[in-house]
């Protein structure tokens, strides 16, 4: 069984994530995609915007209809920051024969020598990277045979972009599924407010 892993704080998910998806699952023959809404992000200094109830609503709702995909709520579930080569460890344990094969965009590859235990998440699973625009340089240590470098255009939209035509009250029809889209005006997510910073013994 080939199992993707796609991570991020999903806030909120957004068109760019399924499309994500959708090329490693024909590139690679993935049997199924788990999305891994994270509680806090190390790189981070602020919290996300939206709860993890919310966002992990936000990615029940964008993965409906969609066999194969599922939300894998381990993070959110372990609180604090969310480290990656944990995360994988726990689903190679619970999924054991599962190929892991961990779905990232080019510019997240650019910040992997910051990340906690790199070779153990490389000896974990195998990276597919999307591009995000830009020369792709594999950074220092990452084993080349371990790279699936996905053929795509680069990713226009982001997260970042969608809360923020939100806050402005533009809409973001083709951004976000619909029913992310129904969720977050029924629920007032992402109006004017102040982030949380993050305090690190969270």
């Amino acid at each position: 069984m080939r199992t993707g892993v796609l991570g991020g704080t999903f806030d909120p998910p957004h068109a760019g994530h399924l499309r994500m998806a959708r090329l490693a699952q024909a590139q690679l023959g993935l049997d199924r995609v788990l999305f891994v809404p994270c509680h806090a992000q190390p790189l981070k200094d602020t919290l996300p915007s939206a709860s993890p109830f919310h966002r992990a609503a936000m990615v029940a709702l964008a993965l409906a209809s969609k066999p194969g995909w599922l939300l894998e709520t381990a993070e959110l579930e372990r609180g604090g920051i969310s480290y990656t080569a944990e995360t994988l460890e726990a689903l190679a344990a619970a999924r054991r024969g599962d190929r892991l094969v961990l779905i990232m965009g080019s510019d997240s590859l650019l910040t992997f020598p910051y990340w906690r235990r790199q070779a153990d998440i490389l000896a974990l699973a195998g990276l597919a990277i999307v591009p995000r625009g830009g020369p792709l340089d594999l950074p220092q240590g990452v084993d080349p045979r371990r790279v699936h470098l996905l053929q795509a255009r680069p990713l226009r939209v982001s997260s970042t972009l969608v809360r923020e035509r939100l806050r402005r009250h533009e809409p973001v029809i083709g951004l976000v599924p619909r029913a992310v889209a129904a969720y977050i005006e029924r629920q007032g997510l992402y109006g004017p407010a102040r982030r949380k910073t993050l305090r690190r013994n969270d």
